[in-house]
């Protein structure tokens, strides 16, 4: 899962610079990307995992928070990774409209992937 972890945060930043797993320090900032891997299920032997990705945004302007969750939507589908440990591939699942959030200045788009996992290692 580590493995999986490093590779998902190289390939998120090279759409964007700032870019972390489940909490966010609060010296970060923005724009910045948030990225988790809440649940899975086991298919085989195969784990299929949700992938969020938010992107999370203060300025009034979204013009930057909207193109930047464009081309993750439009980059991710279809993504596949193997090398000698893992192997993994990304597929659209559903792209949230805008969320309110607590607070007003602060705006975020939600994008759900289904990441479909294999680690070789388990099988060494």
């Amino acid at each position: 899962m580590i493995i999986l972890r490093k590779k998902l945060m190289k390939l998120l930043k090279l759409y964007h610079p700032q870019v972390y797993f489940q909490k966010v320090p609060h010296t970060a900032q923005f724009p910045y990307i948030v990225f988790n891997l809440p649940n899975a299920y086991s298919n085989e032997q195969q784990e299929v995992f949700n992938l969020d990705v938010d992107i999370w945004d203060n300025r009034s302007d979204t013009s930057e928070l909207e193109s930047l969750a464009s081309k993750l939507w439009k980059e991710l589908n279809y993504y596949k990774h193997t090398d000698d440990h893992i192997q993994f591939s990304i597929y659209r699942e559903n792209r949230l409209p805008s969320l309110d959030e607590d607070d007003t200045n602060i705006k975020r788009r939600k994008l759900i992937f289904q990441l479909r996992y294999f680690d070789r290692r388990l099988f060494e």
